[in-house]
């Protein structure tokens, strides 16, 4: 979050700077009258626009600077937590997944991070082209009205804060997004490589900021299709620090080791009597 104010805060410099470079003279009633071509507002926001890309998309598609330096470390993080609660529960995971490197260095792996570099991408493109629209739109509706350019540059900076609040609502999402995803799909891996019968247990935060409908999942199994398709389902995943725990079940679907069952409910029952949070008042379903 604070490397995304950080590189807000260059954006803005560099809308701030533009406005600068445009003349302007106080006229009558407060207003100012700014001398301006269209080819001089061309320059401006194509260079302002340029230092958006720069800092927003810095390291291109394939290793943009977001993905490099945070969701795939959380994905790497997700899949070595489900190395380690596999290999625990499977003989044959652990035999054939010697250890993280291997699973590190392996085909599936690098189809799977690949995928995730790419999305990351496309969610810093769309980052970007709603912060150009913003502050384009604040530099020449400011100029159009005859505005103070000191006023036009406060809500310049004004809107950059707004921007960096949406992208560290960008980061919460991506990052435990990721780490969820990796768990997610070495799951799925396991279960098509080594035959594992296995379920994801959900695990709320059960947090006082926690969602009732995400309470009333802590403890429950779920396939992970079903798991992928909840949190694909409207806000499910925003601001969500919920995460799952692979479990190994028989044929009828029951955990092969209850107990990751009974701790679970324990730690709910614990966070329900401390009573903070709106879902202890409610009843599970």
């Amino acid at each position: 979050m604070r490397e995304f104010a950080r590189r807000m805060r260059k954006i803005r410099d560099a809308y701030i700077e533009g406005l600068n470079r445009i003349p302007a003279e106080p006229a009558v009633n407060r207003r100012y009258t700014f001398n301006l071509d269209p080819l001089l507002l061309s320059s401006i926001l194509s260079r302002a626009g340029g230092e958006v890309d720069a800092q927003l998309l810095e390291g291109g598609e394939q290793n943009v600077w977001f993905f490099s330096a945070y969701v795939s470390t959380a994905y790497q993080r997700g899949t070595a937590q489900q190395f380690v609660n596999l290999a625990q529960q499977s003989s044959a995971y652990a035999g054939g997944q010697e250890s993280l490197a291997t699973i590190l260095r392996s085909d599936p792996y690098r189809r799977r991070i690949a995928l995730i570099a790419a999305r990351e991408f496309e969610e810093m493109q769309g980052l970007g082209g709603g912060v150009k629209a913003n502050l384009a739109r604040i530099l020449t509706d400011g100029m159009a009205r005859g505005l103070n350019p000191r006023d036009i540059a406060k809500t310049l900076t004004d809107q950059a804060q707004i921007e960096a609040r949406r992208a560290s609502m960008i980061a919460r999402t991506e990052i435990t997004t990721a780490l969820r995803r990796a768990r997610l799909d070495e799951s799925e891996d396991a279960q098509e490589r080594y035959g594992l019968k296995s379920m994801e247990m959900h695990y709320s935060a059960l947090s006082p900021t926690t969602r009732l409908t995400h309470a009333q999942r802590h403890g429950n199994l779920y396939t992970v299709e079903q798991q992928r398709s909840w949190w694909a389902q409207g806000a499910n995943s925003i601001n969500c620090k919920c995460s799952t725990i692979s479990v190994l079940v028989d044929d009828a679907g029951k955990p092969l080791v209850p107990a990751i069952i009974e701790r679970a409910r324990e730690t709910e029952q614990k966070m329900r009597a401390k009573g903070k949070g709106p879902w202890v008042k409610e009843g599970k379903k």
